[in-house]
């Protein structure tokens, strides 16, 4: 009995080794651990892709092709599954649209008589899609005595505006003689200030919902005998007191800071006059609800890419001048206040007409990027001047007529246009240019309208403006149908097949727009 039971333990024994030998065998056809195994006959249980897959991933079948290291999970193909990024990931539409940041600096005719030349400005910046006028209410003007008010002719320009639905920026300063005898803004009384600025927002306050308050009180040409902090910052509060006082819902503007600025050294920058006011008014912040300047490059002639940088003096660029005067913002606690360009412009004399036009184009791009709440265009008409210096008289997008009611668009307004019909309803989604690694005076600029068009707007910051430099776009992933290219006054230049992948062209100083329609979402 001992030995039949000894028997019955060696068979179990040898089923037991028999079975092991057999699993053994069956694991080096099998890939269950090992991917590397080709066999046609089995495939893993649960699937781990590293090496061989199924032709369709059913788990069951292996084929001798190898698969990708990330599996799609439906076929193999021994390409890499991993999506590449595109350059245009990331990028969203944000900010507000050209049209509803454009606007004029003008010198529009304040008469009560009819005006063909104010009409005539009145319909161009209507068709250039325009949101704003900024102009002139001298405060000498409005009320040349004490409590004498004069409103007809302001009454009457206004009215021509808001009909037109073009918001109006009203700019105080001038004061008149009673208010000022000795001819120094330095004398004004606030009280007499606040009076009369309230006096104006309660006659306009369903009309107006901007007041600027000043021009280019950094400098000695419109702040008598010389720039004051300390006194524009005493304005500048009673003014905001008085404003709101008639019209809750106003915007009260530190008024447009020139960057001639007399203090260049300054370790605050070309904009330093607002942290010097501050510095006087450590309350500064809570009397205004938006700040201007005028980023007019040096001497008026570089393009808005160019900065200088001599050491002890740095004149920065379009994007870099922004960048300084929010870090005073930020410094001087209100990082969030809106940017106004009340001014910005070249003038055609010294620069020419084509490169004033490509420097709007750029410039508008620029303040788009820089989610800039406004951007004045100085101004609409040339002046009356021969071809001379000073250049005041050439910053204009139609040349002066005389009274011959003869009128010539300029480049610039033809570019104007051009940007309004191609990006008008479109806000900025980003820089393509700094997504491909363009670091080589080449620009490329993404626009996104509603509907999911993109636009991308390109130029280079060369010295040559007709000079060629060949570029190649990627065309947006999602991309549907044909692209079209548009030159800098929008006519059509060429169209594709968004299906055929990049775009290869050439840009030029002069901007252009690339154009993709809407995909499907």
């Amino acid at each position: 009995m001992a030995q039949r039971n000894e028997f019955r333990v060696i068979l179990a024994l040898a089923f037991v080794v028999a079975v092991m030998v057999l699993v053994a065998g069956g694991c080096a056809n099998s890939d269950d651990d090992d991917d590397n195994d080709r066999t046609a006959s089995d495939d893993d249980t649960t699937d781990d892709d590293t090496v061989d897959d199924d032709t369709v991933d059913d788990d069951t079948v292996d084929d001798d092709t190898s698969d990708d290291d990330s599996d799609d999970g439906t076929v193999d193909d021994d390409d890499d599954d991993t999506v590449a990024p595109s350059p245009y990931d990331g990028m969203v539409p944000t900010g507000k649209t050209l049209s509803s940041i454009l606007g004029i600096s003008s010198h529009m005719s304040r008469g009560t008589a009819s005006s063909w030349k104010r009409e005539f400005e009145i319909g161009r910046l209507v068709e250039a899609g325009m949101t704003m006028m900024r102009t002139d209410f001298p405060w000498k003007d409005i009320e040349p005595e004490d409590d004498i008010w004069n409103f007809d002719g302001l009454d009457a320009m206004v009215d021509l505006n808001v009909a037109a639905d073009l918001e109006v920026t009203a700019i105080f300063h001038r004061p008149p003689a009673w208010a000022a005898p000795g001819e120094t803004d330095d004398e004004i009384d606030p009280a007499d200030l606040a009076d009369f600025v309230g006096e104006v927002a309660h006659h306009f306050a369903d009309r107006i919902n901007f007041y600027e308050i000043w021009n280019e009180q950094n400098t000695s040409r419109f702040w008598k005998p010389g720039p004051n902090p300390e006194k524009y910052g005493e304005i500048l509060e009673a003014a905001y007191v008085a404003v709101h006082a008639n019209d809750p819902d106003a915007t009260v503007i530190f008024g447009g800071l020139s960057s001639f600025e007399t203090h260049f050294f300054h370790e605050k920058g070309v904009w330093n006059f607002l942290y010097r006011t501050w510095e006087a008014h450590d309350d500064l912040c809570d009397y205004f609800d938006a700040v201007s300047i005028h980023p007019y490059t040096f001497l008026q002639q570089p393009p808005p890419e160019h900065e200088l940088d001599w050491g002890i003096y740095h004149y920065a660029d379009m994007v870099d001048t922004v960048g300084e005067l929010r870090a005073i913002l930020s410094d001087i606690g209100c990082p969030d206040k809106p940017v106004h360009f009340t001014e910005v412009g070249w003038p055609s004399l010294l620069i020419n007409d084509d490169r004033q036009a490509a420097y709007l184009a750029r410039s508008l791009l620029f303040a788009m990027s820089m989610g800039i709440e406004f951007y004045d265009w100085y101004t609409f008409w040339d002046g009356s001047g021969d071809a001379s210096l000073p250049t005041e008289d050439y910053f204009g997008l139609f040349t002066y007529p005389g009274d011959t009611q003869i009128t010539e668009a300029k480049p610039s307004y033809r570019a104007l246009l051009g940007a309004g019909n191609i990006i008008g309803d479109a806000r900025f989604a980003g820089d393509l240019g700094a997504a491909l690694g363009w670091n080589d005076g080449n620009f490329a600029f993404v626009f996104e309208n509603d509907e999911g068009a993109r636009t991308v707007a390109l130029w280079h910051d060369g010295s040559k403006i007709d000079e060629e430099v060949p570029v190649t776009v990627p065309v947006p992933p999602d991309a549907e149908g044909s692209w079209v290219l548009y030159d800098q006054d929008a006519a059509q230049m060429a169209t594709g097949d968004a299906a055929e992948g990049d775009v290869s062209l050439a840009v030029t100083g002069e901007v252009i727009y690339l154009q993709f329609g809407a995909a499907r979402r």
